[in-house]
């Protein structure tokens, strides 16, 4: 770069435009309060001029930003769909990416509001309303209680982050355990502690919420595997006796680990007569919400709350709102909680399972 280079500024587009810096300024980060002809053209004149913003000074702005003690704070919607709000806010995943979120959105200068749906208005047009009037313009979507629910809002009024990807509402970005990876990782301790011979059991309403990557990574990991494997059928729980579906398939295939994602297993094995970890090994894939002090992966949900109030920052500083015509995810990793319910394979285990037969 020459050094007789100046960098375009707000001042040049300013002038160029006819317009105040100020105005130019908020051309640029598409306020709603100018017309759509004049940020067009502002844009323009800034694209033909090459400018782009100083990273020291937008780093510098950032800073004082979050030093500066706000008097009137924005509000950010964490909107919620649930039925018996009371029971979902008490899972402890729940919990974390709330926390996550509204001690991110104090370092940033909003506070956190818990709405939910089917409580705070009588239609979708009347919550609308409530939201706009009580100025909010961020909303984070919770998980859907069904992936598949719709919410029927003005999106056009809101800038929208979810938690998790609703079907509905593909065109939000969007903030996601990484499911497949978190499962692969599972299998690595397993094989490392010398289990072979593994089953998954997993509610199918949340298998299909992950468009089924457990049982892909399952799939995958088994074959990976050294020899032929006897493996063990996938069990998919649907609204029926699930204790008694597990104590069946328990009782039949006899597996030296089981890794998990419903209710209902410690039960179904104590009904059984089998014993965790001495006559199974346990893998929980959300132990936040699981058994206390159970093996399996921590999702990191604070990190996810945190990491939405984020982006719907970013968003807000652009004034995008309303469906995106290209949607982001991120994909969060999760970590391996090491608990009681997954020792090194015993050798009893190892000649238990040698010696079963399978009907």
């Amino acid at each position: 770069m020459s050094p007789d280079y100046k960098r375009p500024t707000l001042k040049d587009i300013a002038a160029q435009a006819n317009l105040s810096i100020a105005a130019v300024s908020m051309a640029l980060k598409n306020h709603p309060s100018l017309p759509a002809k004049t940020k067009d053209r502002v844009k323009k004149i800034a694209e033909e001029l090459k400018y782009a913003p100083d990273p020291d000074l937008s780093a510098l702005a950032a800073h004082r930003n979050r030093l500066r003690v706000h008097n009137n704070f924005s509000v950010i919607g964490f909107i919620s769909n649930w039925k018996r709000p009371s029971e979902w806010t008490r899972l402890s995943s729940v919990q974390e990416v709330m926390e996550g979120a509204k001690n991110r959105a104090i370092e940033l200068g909003y506070t956190l509001q818990h709405f939910s749906a089917s409580e705070d208005a009588a239609n979708p047009k009347r919550f609308s309303q409530i939201l706009k009037t009580r100025g909010i313009r961020g909303i984070i979507l919770a998980p859907f209680e069904n992936h598949k629910d719709e919410l029927d809002l003005d999106w056009s009024a809101f800038s929208v982050v979810t938690i998790e990807k609703p079907e509905r509402y593909p065109f939000f970005h969007h903030v996601l355990p990484n499911q497949y990876a978190d499962y692969l990782l599972c299998w690595e301790k397993l094989r490392q502690r010398g289990y072979t011979r593994v089953g998954l059991v997993v509610r199918s309403d949340l298998s299909d919420r992950w468009s089924h990557q457990w049982e892909a990574a399952h799939q995958y990991a088994q074959s990976q595997m050294e020899g032929k494997l006897d493996t063990i059928p996938i069990l998919n729980l649907d609204e029926t006796d699930q204790t008694e579906t597990i104590r069946s398939w328990l009782l039949r295939y006899q597996p030296q680990a089981v890794i998990s994602r419903c209710e209902g297993f410690f039960e179904a094995a104590a009904a059984e007569g089998i014993k965790v970890p001495d006559d199974v090994g346990y893998v929980s894939l959300n132990v936040s919400d699981d058994q206390p002090g159970v093996s399996g992966i921590y999702q990191h949900r604070r990190t996810m709350g945190a990491t939405a109030v984020d982006v719907l920052n970013s968003l807000l500083q652009r004034n995008q709102r309303g469906p995106l015509d290209v949607s982001i995810g991120t994909q969060v990793v999760g970590f391996w909680r090491k608990g009681f319910s997954l020792p090194p394979i015993s050798e009893e285990l190892i000649s238990n399972s040698n010696t079963s037969k399978i009907e």
